[in-house]
């Protein structure tokens, strides 16, 4: 099934792998095809188009609470407070982490659910960066009154649902439905009651089936319900669809990336106008001169024309100059972490080295009575004891680095962490433009 214009491609977790849904919230999705890829990187075949990926519930941390405030706009500070006490503070460097969910509202107070989601890691997004993101709870309906249970990427989560979104969601810490599946989904419902988010018992457990074989079987569905204390059934998991309007969610290399296409899109709108401008005084000149008289008056007129125009380039050359940290890719810290990374002495199967922080500063200091450039990385990192051998092999393939050759290096010996007896290091790289 080919994408239609103005459809939209969904990449949605299902069980064994994503699946890749197209359609639009008038016409409805339909399933375009089935993977058993766990990671999205290695998914190919995704129809032309705008892409939106649903995160998996084990990529996401849900906090549910009462806001005693019906100002909409303080619900974001508050939802803050609410991961920041449940100890979920999301990475500073890694985009927009975190969201509010607003799923009813009196005139005395709020209910809303908080997230965070992990940074992504290697492979865990795929080759073309989505449009949109969302969570994968958001894009499924969960009914009200019954605790959802399906499998997401070969585990098992669920969810509980309001009439205005989900209310919770959380991936199971087995790997199989069972008594203490029941016991876990019970614990936090107690807790949704305590908070007074879930007044009433779920009326019974719906398990969503795929067709595949790891849909659960009825000796589960029996185990499930005696840990829970109420029945549980199976049906097959609804078509997704997507919310509108869709989470504010963004990380931190999908944000890098799109900074870096609009930059590029701002250098060729300024390079197409040049031409345009060349290629209109070459026309106007071919044309319009004549006769050698006109030609010689022609030529001293832009003479005269080409000695301002020399001015305007020679401002334009230094506003250049000056926006160069911004608009060059080799200035910009993602280029820069990808030269750092591909340095590392790490292989496939065993990480020696590992970042703790990394700094790029791109900043104008006047040296010798010049403007230019400095540059300077800022590498902290660490490593076992037993790879003490790799950090000044990491050192060596930084002063190799045909990407880093700019750089000079200072190397500090590593030091031994008191409290986690790691060996530390920092290396710190610096160059002039």
């Amino acid at each position: 099934m080919s994408a239609k214009k103005g459809d939209l491609n969904l990449m949605i977790p299902g069980a064994d792998g994503w699946e890749i849904w197209t359609g639009s919230a008038m016409s409805g999705y339909q399933q375009h095809s089935s993977t058993d890829h766990m990671l999205a990187l290695d998914v190919t075949g995704i129809p032309s188009g705008p892409v939106a990926m649903a995160v998996p519930v084990r990529e996401v941390f849900a906090v549910p609470f009462r806001a005693q405030t019906d100002d909409l706009s303080l619900l974001g500070d508050l939802a803050s407070m609410q991961l920041e006490k449940s100890g979920n503070r999301p990475a500073l460097d890694g985009g927009q982490l975190t969201d509010h969910f607003v799923y009813a509202t009196t005139s005395e107070e709020t209910h809303l659910t908080a997230v965070v989601m992990n940074p992504p890691s290697e492979g865990k997004l795929p080759r073309k960066s989505p449009d949109q993101f969302d969570i994968s709870p958001r894009c499924l309906p969960l009914p009200e009154g019954r605790v959802v249970v399906w499998s997401e990427l070969g585990r098992w989560v669920f969810g509980v649902g309001k009439p205005g979104g989900a209310l919770y969601f959380q991936c199971l810490s087995g790997e199989r439905l069972d008594l203490r599946a029941g016991n876990e989904i019970g614990l936090a419902l107690t807790q949704l009651r305590l908070q007074g988010l879930l007044t009433d018992i779920p009326e019974g457990i719906i398990v969503w089936s795929h067709g595949s074989a790891s849909d659960a079987r009825p000796e589960e569905l029996e185990a499930l319900s005696r840990g829970l204390g109420i029945p549980a059934s199976s049906s097959p998991r609804p078509n997704p669809t997507w919310p509108e309007p869709p989470s504010r969610l963004l990380p931190a290399d999908v944000r890098a990336e799109r900074l870096a296409v609009q930059g590029k899109r701002n250098r060729n709108i300024m390079i197409a106008a040049l031409a345009i401008v060349y290629l209109g005084v070459v026309a106007y000149l071919f044309f319009d001169l004549k006769d050698t008289k006109m030609v010689a008056a022609k030529v001293k007129m832009n003479a005269d024309a080409v000695s301002a125009e020399a001015s305007l380039l020679d401002r334009h050359r230094s506003k250049w100059a000056e926006l160069r940290p911004v608009v060059e890719t080799d200035f910009h810290p993602l280029e820069l972490f990808l030269s750092s990374y591909r340095a590392l002495p790490n292989t496939k199967e065993d990480r020696y080295i590992r970042f703790k922080k990394l700094t790029f500063l791109n900043q104008f200091r006047e040296i010798e009575d010049e403007l230019r450039v400095a540059r300077e990385i800022v590498l902290e990192g660490f490593a076992d004891q037993e790879n003490q051998q790799q950090i000044p092999k990491y050192a060596g393939n930084l002063r190799q680095s045909s990407d880093l050759d700019d750089f000079e290096w200072a190397i500090q010996p590593e030091t031994i962490d008191k409290r986690s007896g790691k060996l530390t290091f920092t290396f710190v790289g610096n160059a002039t433009e």
